[in-house]
């Protein structure tokens, strides 16, 4: 091989190695520039994963439930922190759209008086609320009609806002509601039916000291009594000393 041909050979060899060491790198630079897109794919799954997580997703619902509790909070998202829209009474209905599980409690998003907000579910059942009967509102109302008497003065013997006794003023609130009941405790369990589920506005009978019956309050709920007792027309618990002298309780449902 002459001169001119061996360093044409070395030269064509050395063309060679370089394209050779180019696709090597270009290899190399392709596979670091995959890897890099693989591990941000990966972060990006690992994002949505904590996302899924912290962040419960809305099921689309329908339906009518009712309110289970004396009164439920309507908010503005799904969390007892969230600021509160509206206060739901027991046996309301409302129309839920969406529920989500946030923290391990189920929500509703619901409307009802006109208003959309979030509804803690353990307290919503399935179907649209009972309607109430005329005598079930007027006896709701009593409790009301009894509130506005609070400081009213005990007075023995007393049937008029100037002054109640216990029977006076039970007999006073009734009539304010269109229920007619005679003038004594004894007389009024006489005269209403006996029942082991009060309502608000039914009758609650005591017999202080044993034997007969010394008393008589509107109950109020959640254990609550509206009454004239010691020395004015008051709102008081039974949970500590009325719940020892119960007799019964009354009813003109």
């Amino acid at each position: 091989m002459n001169k001119k041909s061996l360093l044409t050979a070395i030269a064509a060899s050395t063309l060679a190695l370089t394209i050779s060491f180019g696709h090597v790198k270009a290899a190399e630079n392709d596979e670091t520039a995959s890897t890099k897109v693989e591990n941000v794919k990966t972060t990006n799954e690992v994002e949505k994963d904590i996302t899924k997580v912290s962040n419960s997703t809305a099921i689309k619902i329908s339906g009518k439930y009712h309110v289970t509790a004396s009164s439920l909070t309507l908010r503005t998202s799904s969390s007892t922190s969230s600021k509160a829209l509206a206060y739901i009474g027991k046996n309301k209905t409302v129309t839920a759209k969406y529920k989500k599980v946030v923290n391990g409690k189920t929500w509703f998003k619901v409307t009802v008086q006109g208003k959309t907000g979030w509804m803690s579910a353990a307290y919503l059942k399935k179907g649209a609320g009972v309607k109430k009967t005329s005598s079930e509102v007027g006896l709701s109302n009593i409790v009301s009609t009894g509130k506005k008497y609070l400081g009213t003065p005990y007075v023995y013997g007393g049937t008029t806002p100037s002054g109640f006794d216990c029977s006076g003023f039970t007999r006073y609130v009734y009539a304010k509601n269109g229920i007619s009941l005679p003038r004594t405790s004894r007389a009024q369990r006489a005269a209403v039916k006996y029942t082991n589920n009060p309502q608000p506005g039914d009758l609650v009978f005591f017999n202080v000291g044993g034997g007969a019956i010394t008393h008589v309050a509107i109950y109020a709920g959640n254990g609550m009594l509206v009454h004239a007792a010691g020395t004015h027309v008051q709102y008081q618990t039974m949970s500590t000393y009325w719940k020892y002298y119960v007799h019964s309780y009354g009813t003109v449902r």
